[in-house]
């Protein structure tokens, strides 16, 4: 199978159900477990916790529920409102550390499992990487985990590269803003939103490595003149360039 190509629906449910039901099929024998991966502490549960079965790979991977769109943020005082002119838009680009946890079923190649081939290098950045390692598990209990020996798991924090957008509100503080990021360069996308500063990430997602990349803003009320001021009507604009355009 091709690795860029999407698992389709009906292989997708055929592997869920032979996990739930019995973890390897009726009959065919339990490969051996190797030694050094019995050896292996069992998953944590904060790690088991938002396993799910992979999109693309016959795995269990972390796939956290789908996130909640943030709170707008509420206004400073009762009553009162921000008239601020615009609200912007600020755009970040980098890398994220987030654990992400990623486990095998038994197979054919499980007894030549070598552990410490499975360890993985981080991509090369300009920022200063907090030290990373994969750490190796064993998942024997869980529910999608049936007979046939326990599964060999991986946890790794990246770092991953990410996109994050981080929205000013009008009539809102506008030091408040609306955040949503999309890890995307992880075993799985995951998405975290969250509302206040930028250092106000909930954990575990670490924006250690991210950079502005670009600012988009809209006029809260009246129009948006051609030098991107924010004025009430066009006639304030000056009447030089192109048209204004009406929020």
């Amino acid at each position: 199978m091709n690795a860029r190509t999407p698992w389709n629906s009906n292989r997708r449910q055929r592997f869920l159900a032979a996990v739930v039901g019995s973890g390897l099929l009726a009959g065919c024998p339990s490969p051996r477990t190797p030694p050094a991966i019995e050896a292996l502490p069992e998953l944590p549960a904060e790690n088991a916790r938002d396993l799910a079965v992979g999109r693309t790979a016959p795995v269990l991977i972390t796939t956290p529920p789908a996130a909640a769109v943030a709170k707008p943020p509420p206004l400073h005082d009762a009553g009162t409102i921000f008239a601020i002119a615009r609200a912007c838009t600020t755009d970040y680009d980098g890398y994220v550390l987030y654990p992400m946890t990623v486990c095998y079923p038994p197979s054919d190649l499980y007894e030549k499992l070598a552990v410490g081939a499975v360890e993985a290098a981080g991509p090369r950045t300009t920022r200063k990487v907090p030290p990373q390692r994969t750490r190796f598990f064993k998942l024997s209990s869980h529910p999608l985990v049936g007979r046939g020996g326990p599964w060999f798991c991986t946890v790794r924090s990246g770092p991953w590269y990410a996109h994050v957008e981080g929205q000013q509100l009008c009539s809102v503080d506008p030091n408040v803003r609306v955040f949503h990021a999309d890890i995307l360069g992880a075993p799985q996308v995951v998405v975290v939103n969250w509302t206040g500063a930028l250092t106000d990430v909930p954990p575990p997602l670490n924006l250690f490595g991210i950079s502005p990349n670009g600012e988009s803003c809209v006029c809260c009320s009246g129009v948006t003149c051609p030098n991107g001021n924010c004025a009430p009507d066009p006639q304030h604009c000056g009447g030089v360039g192109p048209p204004a355009v009406t929020q």
